[in-house]
Formats: C-alpha cells, structure tokens, sequence
C-alpha cells in the first residue's frame, strides 16, 4: 500500500496530481534513478506530454516524499 507524506499530499493537490498517476509511476517506472537516498520513479504521460517525477526514500518505495511534472525531461 502507498503511504504519503504530508508534503505529498499537499504538492499533489496544488500541482493538480492524480494519484493513480504517482502508484503508476512508482509500479511500472520508465525509468528509476537513485540520489542521496532517494529512488526517483519517472513516468512519461502521454495524454499530458510530460515526465511525472514521484520521490521516495530508497528503502521505502512505498512511501512518497513528493511528486512533481519535470518539464526539464523529455517524454517519449
């Protein structure tokens, strides 16, 4: 089950984020990178045109940081 931190669930709804999005991104990833103890799931939205970024601590994929669109990256 997917846990979300208080920040998560604030940024999702300021940034218009559903969450059958983030659990996408996180189940069936494009791609998945590590950063200071972070798993970055990164997942393009085809109907959006943009790169959905979901972070978690990397011991806990299960629980999200936060999550945010990633206009920086392209999405195939």
């Amino acid at each position: 089950m997917i846990r979300y931190d208080e920040h998560a669930e604030f940024q999702l709804a300021r940034r218009g984020i559903d969450k059958a999005w983030v659990e996408e991104a996180i189940r069936n990833p494009d791609t998945v990178e590590t950063k200071r103890n972070r798993r970055l799931y990164l997942k393009c939205l085809p109907a959006r045109h943009i790169m959905l970024l979901v972070v978690t601590p990397a011991d806990d994929p299960d629980y999200v940081i936060t999550a945010y669109f990633d206009r920086t990256r392209p999405c195939a």
